[in-house]
């Protein structure tokens, strides 16, 4: 079981592509879940979540306004430092997530598979060092700090998508975004790419 996890829409923007990719990828191996732009309520599910179904290996989507590809992460820092509260309120300035914990986490997902397989595929992307200092960078280090710390090695990892053109269009500015069919796919080959590598 692949734990696929996204995010609740925030701020100004009127919906998240995340919330609508993990809600039609889910099942057929695959157990989604649409987590609250919480610093707080998102840590906690996350944890509850890998200790309920300790998963084969867990892919967490972000939305990135301002992006143009499909971004692959690869590193989460051990940083909170929001320049907007998130949706209880909450704005953490230079807070470490886990005081005990390394400065970073690595994904353990086969990044460059990845990326290749969405290239091969005609899908914009690129690797990515780089997942922020707000909830998307939290909840990647928090997953790869919760497996550390149960002893889990199921690999994990962040995977950055624009916005959808769906949403781009109902929006006051012009704003970099692919086609949801797009995103789709490319979440799609990255599940792929991931089963495929945690079975062999």
């Amino acid at each position: 079981m692949i734990l696929l996890t996204g995010f609740e829409s925030w701020g100004k923007v009127p919906s998240n592509p995340t919330e609508e990719l993990v809600e039609e990828l889910s099942g057929d191996g695959v157990a989604g879940e649409v987590l609250p732009v919480s610093f707080r309520r998102a840590g906690e599910r996350i944890e509850e979540l890998i200790r309920e179904l300790k998963p084969e290996a867990v892919l967490n989507l972000g939305l990135a306004p301002g992006s143009p590809v499909v971004r692959v992460e690869r590193v989460a820092v051990n940083l909170m430092d929001a320049r907007v509260a998130d949706n209880d309120g909450f704005r953490p300035v230079d807070v470490p997530i886990d005081p005990q914990g390394p400065g970073c986490y690595f994904s353990t997902l086969p990044t460059r598979e990845i990326l290749e397989a969405l290239r091969v595929r005609g899908i914009p992307a690129a690797i990515s060092y780089s997942a922020g200092t707000f909830l998307c960078n939290f909840v990647m280090y928090r997953t790869l700090r919760i497996l550390d710390l149960l002893g889990l090695r199921s690999p994990a990892g962040f995977i950055h998508v624009p916005y959808s053109t769906e949403i781009a269009a109902r929006m006051d500015r012009p704003v970099p975004s692919l086609p949801m069919d797009l995103l789709r796919e490319a979440v799609e080959v990255a599940l792929g790419v991931i089963s495929s590598a945690s079975q062999s």
